[in-house]
C-alpha cells in the first residue's frame, strides 16, 4: 500500500493532519524532524511526503529537493503559511508538485494525493526490471571501499563518490567486518570528541549516506541499522 508521509513539527496540527488522512483511507506516517523521515525511508519505500517549509533543523525545501534529487517520481507536497510569491517560487524550485497554504482544503488534499500515488504506480512496472537486474547483481558479488579515491564501488561497477565525513564512516564500518560498530565510535571516526556529537546527528548522516548510495547506484546500500547499538556493514 502507498505511503503518505507529514513531515510537521507543531504536533497538534502533525496529528490532525494525520488524524484525517487516515480516516480518508491513506496510510501515513508522520514526523516532526528531517531525520525521523529519513530513517523511514532507509527501509521503507515512500509514495508522497506532505512537508512543513519552517522545521526545526534541515527545512522542508532541503527535504524536498534531497527527496526530488533521489526518486523523480515521488509526490511532494509543501504545506505551509508561508505564502509569499517568493516562498511560493522556492517551493516550485525545491521539486514542489504542489504548493498549498495552510489551514489546507482536505478536499483538495486528497484528490491531490491520490493524483500523485496514482503517477508512482503507473510509472513502477517501467522501473521494476531495471531494479531486478541491478539487486541480481547484488547478491553475487560485493562492495568495495576505495579509500584512495574516496570512492564506494557497487557490485556491479557503479560508483559513489564520498565526502570526508561518509568515507570515514565507511572505513570504521567496513574494518569491522560485519561486527557491530557503536554510535560512539563512528563519532571518533569523524573527529567528534564526546562532547560534540548526539545520536540524532549521527542517523541524520548514515540515513542521507544511505539515500545517496541507493540515488546513484540503484541499490540498497548492505548498512543494518543494530538497534540500541549503532551500525554494521553486512557486505
Amino acid at each position: 500500500m502507498s505511503t503518505v508521509a507529514v513531515v510537521e513539527d507543531e504536533s497538534v496540527l502533525r496529528e490532525e493532519l494525520t488524524f484525517q488522512l487516515q480516516h480518508r483511507g491513506f496510510n501515513v506516517v508522520s514526523f516532526g524532524d528531517a531525520s525521523g523521515l529519513y530513517r523511514h525511508m532507509a527501509t521503507q519505500p515512500l509514495a508522497v511526503a506532505i512537508l512543513d517549509v519552517g522545521l526545526p533543523g534541515e527545512d522542508g525545501l532541503s527535504i524536498g529537493t534531497l527527496l526530488r534529487t533521489h526518486n523523480p517520481q515521488i509526490g511532494i507536497v509543501y504545506l505551509t503559511a508561508r505564502s509569499q510569491r517568493e516562498d511560493k517560487l522556492a517551493g516550485w524550485n525545491a521539486g514542489a508538485d504542489a504548493f498549498l497554504i495552510k489551514p489546507v482544503d482536505m478536499d483538495e488534499l486528497d484528490l491531490l494525493l491520490r493524483r500523485l500515488i496514482a503517477r508512482q504506480i503507473a510509472l513502477a512496472p517501467a522501473q521494476a526490471p531495471h531494479s531486478h537486474t541491478k539487486q541480481a547483481a547484488q547478491e553475487h558479488e560485493t562492495w568495495k571501499l576505495n579509500n584512495a579515491k574516496a570512492m564506494l564501488v557497487a557490485p556491479d561497477g557503479s560508483r559513489v563518490k564520498l565526502t570526508l565525513t561518509e568515507l570515514q564512516i565507511l572505513t570504521e564500518l567496513v574494518t569491522k567486518k560485519g561486527r557491530p560498530c557503536k554510535h560512539a565510535e563512528l563519532a571518533r571516526a569523524i573527529g567528534l570528541q564526546p562532547d560534540e556529537w548526539d545520536r540524532h546527528r549521527l542517523e541524520v548522516i548514515v540515513s542521507r549516506l544511505r539515500l545517496k548510495v541507493e540515488r546513484e547506484t540503484g541499490l540498497e546500500a548492505p548498512l543494518r541499522t543494530l538497534r540500541g547499538t549503532g551500525y554494521a556493514w553486512a557486505a
